[in-house]
């Protein structure tokens, strides 16, 4: 099954438990679709680039989730009819694109680290 991830932004006023109740609400979605939760963090309340909906600040969640492709229609679907989300986005996680990734960040790391110790020699 293929990674995704969504990021869905809610009002900044809206009650704790709400945002809680409403971060479930969307992993039910995804598990009812026989899909599988791999995390859910709250990325807090952050400053809006642009103003959404006359909100300049925002509540951000972040899912990570396998699913099947046909489950991300039915996702949206329920982000575009809760007026408790101001904005969403669900992208696909390329699986090699992200191990590359990992592995370019460790490399320049550990060369920097041989330089240094080579310079002192």
């Amino acid at each position: 099954m293929p990674t995704y991830e969504t990021i869905f932004v809610c009002p900044p006023d809206l009650p704790a438990e709400e945002l809680e109740e409403l971060a479930r609400k969307f992993e039910k979605v995804i598990t009812q679709g026989k899909g599988e939760v791999i995390s859910c963090d709250k990325l807090g309340k952050r400053k809006l680039e642009n103003e959404i909906r006359g909100y300049k600040e925002g509540f951000m969640y972040c899912l990570s989730f396998n699913s099947p492709p046909n489950l991300i229609p039915e996702l949206e679907r329920n982000y575009r009819v809760n007026d408790k989300v101001i904005r969403h986005l669900i992208v696909k996680v390329d699986k090699k694109r992200l191990k590359e990734g990992k592995v370019a960040e460790e490399e320049p790391r550990t060369e920097e680290g041989r330089e240094s110790s080579s310079s002192g020699v």
